[in-house]
């Protein structure tokens, strides 16, 4: 075998290497049409919704940009759950989880991010732009997550950690859509979480709490990620909680889920 031999095979299996690398960090996925589905109806026949902390403050956003409330109202749910003071592993911050690096985009420094007002006007702005550029509320949410770059828009795809974003943030937009017009205008829900259980899959967090909220129909319960740092790698854990509002609201609450389950998930 000569050295010219030697090369050529050598190059070969590089760009094997290069094919399956790319392949592997672009996984070719098509959205979830029943998803999809539910996310263009919120701007055909936009829901009312009432009773979320910041609501004025989004509703002036999302009237703004052109965006539907109760699709603006999931991605703040699913990012930080209202918590004006939410600070990711990776320096996202705020309502709406927005990267100092985008803020600087829209004129916008790393303390104005935790100012609600100014983080829900450069989220949806972006948010925006997003479903401008993309021209589908599916893509502009898992853009809104990976990036343009995790989403391909002349093939219609995307990656498969920007569609579990999309799944997760479609969870929280179910929640908001089931108490649609239920709650008084001006008035804030308020209640207290503690979690149930984790799971590291998505898919096996919303499947518990499909189940679970199938046995117990009368507990609010609800899904939020959190983010699990190791050494080397940060992932994602999805929690399943339960909303209570009275002292002994989490005990009643333990002994029905034991009881439907056989399982005890709060010692």
């Amino acid at each position: 075998m000569n050295i010219r031999t030697v090369k050529m095979g050598f190059l070969y299996l590089c760009c094997l290497c290069v094919f399956w690398e790319a392949s592997c960090v672009f996984a070719a996925i098509a959205p979830n049409p029943i998803i999809q589905a539910d996310l263009k109806t919120l701007f055909t026949n936009p829901p009312e919704v009432n009773g979320y902390p910041y609501q004025d403050l989004l509703t002036t956003a999302a009237d703004r940009y052109g965006l539907s409330l109760a699709y603006v109202l999931a991605v703040v749910r699913g990012e930080s759950f209202f918590d004006p003071k939410a600070k990711s592993h990776k320096g996202a911050l705020g309502l709406m989880q927005v990267m100092p690096s985008t803020a600087s985009e829209y004129g916008m420094t790393s303390q104005d991010l935790l100012d609600p007002s100014k983080n829900i006007d450069v989220g949806v702005h972006y948010l925006s732009d997003l479903y401008t550029q993309f021209k589908d509320p599916y893509l502009a949410l898992a853009a809104y997550y990976c990036g343009p770059g995790g989403v391909d828009g002349e093939n219609f795809t995307l990656r498969e950690d920007c569609n579990e974003y999309v799944h997760y943030i479609h969870a929280h937009l179910k929640k908001i859509l089931s108490g649609a017009g239920k709650k008084a205008a001006g008035e804030t829900v308020t209640k207290q979480h503690f979690v149930l259980t984790r799971f590291d899959n998505f898919l096996d967090a919303e499947q518990f709490l499909a189940f679970l909220s199938n046995k117990l129909p009368n507990i609010e319960l609800d899904i939020f990620r959190d983010e699990v740092v190791h050494s080397d790698h940060v992932r994602y854990q999805y929690k399943i909680m339960a909303a209570y509002e009275k002292t002994d609201g989490k005990d009643k609450i333990c002994s029905s889920v034991e009881k439907a389950t056989g399982f005890s998930f709060c010692n």
